[in-house]
């Protein structure tokens, strides 16, 4: 399928909506937490009260009960802030609610966070959308890759009522909540607007810019830039794009599906048989069975080269080596191995040291996939020795890598199969003066029964993750 939408203008059917949704005041009225109390702790108002009627109406599945207190609570209170919002949730096309879907497996600031949305469904078929949100997850958990890290993902599905159910092209045009249409390749793929994709994202709240789009008649599918968009309920399909939308990934078929002005290299596709300068030449390398260059990807028969003969991004059932690789690692750039510690890390020269009287406990509790476990390295560095890099405390885990090599021997290594690790450290044996213990967790990605492991390569540490701690040892 193709990678990613084609950009198109601005329809005129929404244009007005999306410059009512881009107006100063109605952004920062969506910017306004869930209703509850209010901000000096007090009891909410009727306003409040009521936005939080609705979108809990909505997180339950009663649209038909949300929609009727947004409207009731843009008709009494049409100058508050609750009332704005309640008014653009009130429109034909329109964001209604969001919850989580199944069990959050942690922190959204350490998930994958993965928004299910769909468009051209109205308001009384809600629930076949509902549905296909609720039966996304477990396609998820039956992929072997993702099984693997199904942990890592947390899942939410965003309600959006379309006043239409077509998809826009062939001279017809339709109003839906994300502006579903059909691009110009030879099967009438379908797509959305990204500019109503983020808006609606923007509405439920924190995100990560990522989302699966089931657009109810739409044909086939598409995916890039974090948007996988979905024509039906082919589970093939949804895998399929989210390789495109999360991975990066290109497609390792040659059947041609439309211009796309040339080939691009991918983690899974190649414009050269240069087996030295293949994305995947590290794979070569190793000499892993079945990986080579193989022509014939992105849509063409010649030309193009991909790393084997049987990949999801072709017609199988399993992600190729490459493929699993990037995955693997696009995984990391979200989730830190490291979920938390105590004491709290300070690996700053100026922050107060730990004084170390007799002995002093540190604890990491680390990320757990299905079959594998971390493995932590616990050293002792007096100062002198220690890493002299700041660690990046970016969201994005790719500003982080790599880290500092550390020439000494670790004082202690664990491959448990418990995610909290603890690291005892007693004065005995050290002389005064100021220390840094470091921890680092590491995923091997190895996996038991696998000749090799899943990442062969992580040129920028996203499988390592690092806390550390400063002590001091008096006279």
């Amino acid at each position: 399928m193709p990678r990613a939408w084609t950009p198109d203008a601005p329809r005129a059917q929404t244009s007005a909506m999306i410059r009512l949704a881009h107006t100063p005041f109605l952004l920062a009225c969506l910017a306004l937490a869930p209703a509850g109390v209010n901000d000096d702790g007090d009891d909410p108002s009727p306003q409040e009260a009521l936005l939080q009627k609705a979108e809990g109406r909505a997180a339950k599945g009663n649209y038909k009960d949300a929609v009727k207190y947004y409207r009731q609570l843009a008709r009494k209170y049409p100058n508050t802030t609750e009332g704005a919002i309640a008014a653009f949730r009130s429109m034909p096309s329109a964001y209604l609610g969001t919850a989580p879907i199944g069990e959050e497996h942690g922190p959204s600031a350490n998930r994958v966070d993965v928004a299910i949305m769909g468009d051209g469904y109205q308001l009384n078929e809600m629930d076949q959308l509902d549905d296909l949100a609720d039966d996304t997850p477990p396609l998820f958990k039956r992929q072997a890759t993702f099984r693997e890290y199904y942990s890592y993902f947390n899942f939410h599905r965003v309600s959006l009522v379309s006043k239409d159910n077509g998809v826009d092209g062939f001279k017809r045009q339709y109003d839906t909540a994300l502006d579903g249409h059909t691009i110009p390749t030879i099967a009438g793929h379908v797509s959305v607007s990204k500019e109503h994709v983020d808006l609606r994202l923007d509405e439920m709240g924190d995100n990560d810019g990522l989302a699966i789009i089931y657009v109810k008649n739409g044909n086939l599918g598409t995916g890039g830039g974090g948007y996988a968009t979905i024509g039906g309920r082919s589970p093939k399909t949804v895998i399929h794009e989210w390789g495109h939308a999360f991975g990066n990934l290109g497609d390792e078929y040659a059947t041609k599906t439309h211009d796309r002005g040339g080939v691009s290299n991918r983690p899974n596709v190649s414009k050269t048989d240069d087996l030295e300068r293949v994305p995947w030449a590290h794979w070569i390398e190793k000499k892993v069975p079945g990986v080579k260059a193989y022509q014939g990807a992105s849509g063409q028969v010649r030309g193009a080269w991909k790393p084997t003969t049987n990949c999801v991004m072709d017609s199988g059932e399993a992600f190729c080596e490459p493929c699993r690789e990037a995955l693997v690692l696009r995984i990391h750039a979200y989730v830190d191995p490291i979920e938390s510690c105590i004491p709290e890390s300070h690996d700053r020269k100026n922050v107060t040291p730990i004084e170390l009287v007799e002995k002093a406990k540190f604890e990491v509790t680390v990320m757990q996939p299905e079959k594998h476990n971390l493995e932590v390295r616990w050293w002792v560095l007096p100062e002198a020795d220690a890493p002299r890099r700041k660690i990046s405390r970016s969201a994005d885990r790719r500003a982080r890598g790599p880290l500092s090599e550390i020439g000494k021997k670790p004082e202690d290594i664990s491959k448990s199969s418990k995610p909290r690790r603890t690291f005892d450290l007693k004065r005995k044996g050290l002389d005064p003066g100021r220390y840094l213990v470091v921890c680092r967790a590491r995923d091997t990605t190895e996996i038991r029964g696998e000749r090799f492991p899943w990442v062969l390569k992580d040129e920028r540490d996203l499988l390592v993750s690092e806390r550390s701690w400063w002590v001091l040892v008096p006279e």
